[in-house]
Order: C-alpha cells, then sequence, then structure tokens
C-alpha cells in the first residue's frame, strides 16, 4: 500500500492507458512515504546526490525524535525548518507535518540544492540527470534506458520552482507521473510517441498555437492537405487541453524545425524553377 498526501491509493501496479485515472486529474499529490523499506521520492533523490558530482549544500542538524516537516517521516535528527527554507517560501502546503520543526537530511539537502530547482530531472537511487529543454525528447521517450527500479522526474519552465519533494514515486517506465511545478499528471510512453511523430509532421506547416488552439490558417490546411489534415486533427482533438499533449508541442524543437522549413522551401522553389524553364524550352521548340 502506498501512502499519498491524503489519500490512500493501490497504485504499484495500476495501467490507466493515456489518460489521467478518473477522479485524480490535477488533485493527485506526490506520494509522500511508503512502508516496508521502499524509499520515498528525496530518499531516492539524496541517493543518487550522493553518487554525483553534484556539490551538495551545507545542512546543520542535530539530534530530535520527531517527523520530518516535508515528508513525515519519523527521524531522530533534523534541521530546524527556517535553516533549509527562507521567509519567501511558499510551498507549506505541499509537507505532510505542517506543524512540524525540523526536515529530514534528505529533504533539506533536496530543497537546498539549487541545481534540481533550475534544471529538469530524472533519478533513480544511483544516478541522477539534470537535463534543459532540448534534452526532453531523449529522456521521456526512452526512460528505460537511463533508469531502474523506483524513481522520480520533475520538468520546470519557470527554473525556480521546487519539484523534488513533490515528486510521485514510480515503478514502470512506460507510464508514469510526472511533476511539473504546480501541477502533476499521467505519461504513457507508446501515446506519447505516436502523438509525438503526428505532431511533428503538423509542426512544419503549422504554429505551435495554431496546434494548441485548433485555430488554423486555411492558407496552411490547403498546402498540408485537407484530407491529411483532418485525419490528424481528429486525433489530436482526443488529447488537446490536457497536461500530455502540452508538453509534446512544447518539446517540439523550433530550430530544428525551422531548417527542415527553409529546405523545403528551397526545394519546392527550385522545382518551381525548373518546371518554369522546361515550360519555356518547350515554347521556344514549338516557334521552330
Amino acid at each position: 500500500m502506498v501512502i499519498i498526501h491524503e489519500k490512500l491509493i493501490e497504485r504499484r501496479d495500476a495501467h490507466w492507458g493515456g489518460t489521467v485515472c478518473p477522479g485524480w486529474g490535477s488533485v493527485l499529490q506526490r506520494e509522500a512515504r511508503k512502508g516496508d523499506g521502499e524509499l520515498t521520492n528525496t530518499e531516492i533523490i539524496y541517493s543518487a546526490l550522493l553518487r554525483s558530482d553534484i556539490a551538495l549544500p551545507e545542512l546543520k542538524t542535530e539530534e530530535i525524535e520527531t517527523s520530518c516537516m516535508v515528508c513525515g517521516k519519523v527521524i531522530k535528527e533534523g534541521a530546524k525548518v527556517r535553516s533549509v527554507v527562507s521567509g519567501n517560501f511558499t510551498d507549506y502546503d505541499t509537507f505532510m507535518h505542517k506543524n512540524g520543526t525540523h526536515i529530514c537530511k534528505e529533504c533539506g539537502t533536496c530543497i537546498k540544492t539549487r541545481e534540481l530547482r533550475i534544471n529538469n530531472m530524472l533519478a533513480d537511487k544511483d544516478k541522477i540527470y539534470l537535463f534543459k529543454k532540448k534534452d526532453l525528447e531523449k529522456y521521456l521517450l526512452n526512460l528505460g534506458k537511463y533508469i531502474k527500479d523506483e524513481f522520480v522526474i520533475g520538468l520546470t519552465r519557470s527554473f525556480k520552482k521546487h519539484n523534488s519533494f513533490r515528486c510521485s514515486v514510480n515503478y514502470n517506465t512506460k507510464k508514469f507521473y510526472i511533476r511539473e511545478e504546480d501541477k502533476e499528471y499521467h505519461f504513457d510512453v507508446d501515446l506519447a510517441k505516436n502523438l509525438y511523430r503526428q505532431l511533428w509532421e503538423m509542426y512544419l506547416y503549422f504554429t505551435k498555437d495554431e496546434i494548441l488552439t485548433a485555430d488554423y490558417s486555411m492558407n496552411r490546411i490547403k498546402e498540408f492537405g485537407l484530407m491529411e489534415f483532418h485525419a490528424f486533427e481528429e486525433i489530436f482533438r482526443e488529447h488537446r487541453g490536457t497536461h500530455y499533449f502540452d508538453l509534446l508541442v512544447y518539446m517540439l524543437d523550433s530550430e530544428k524545425r525551422n531548417k527542415i522549413v527553409d529546405e523545403r522551401i528551397k526545394a519546392e522553389k527550385a522545382e518551381k524553377e525548373r518546371i518554369k524553364r522546361e515550360q519555356k524550352s518547350g515554347g521556344q521548340l514549338s516557334l521552330l
């Protein structure tokens, strides 16, 4: 049994296809603690940090028997809350033991490690990967190549909010939960791969805003092909408005797209010039 903030849910072997389990939506909270020796989110990250070359912040702890304010586990050593978080900290509502006075070394280290806020993060107990937007495709669609056992994944677009202690702990590299700052959602890799391939085909003709809003340019529709457009749009309509669809659109590489489009335009222009020359040459021969 996995203990989730305000909810008890049997989750380890659950499979919900390509959508969030009904009734959970964005209210799903991080898995904060587990029994039978399983690791919490911050314990996984802390273990990976110790094995990495990332410089860890200084954390002054003291002996005390209490519960960690963040994850709620019973501790015999911890850091005072004010030595970990500043007066500007606003995520107290996500803490498991809101009236606590101390924070465990794992949670404290994760909160104070700046690299975890300014990067996307993927970690199991042995390895941690910090990466930027351009590598989202590499990791999200191929998680099994990089991690094993329990793992957490947190994404950022603001590069300043905490993800570490709010991440859900996942067990399946094909279907897992992504923590993205103030929201969390289910991600199905097989579904995402198919959608991402189709999004790329559309992105070569349409803008991201058009794809996200379904407010398309008629000229671009004609250029893309009416039949093909309707086939793709019928698929996108099922997923538009979900967090995972928004993420896949966000992942699309504009620089790569612009290069491909420029090459296509050059090729189309060259073909038009070729046809024009042939027509001109054919006209001259007919005169002879």
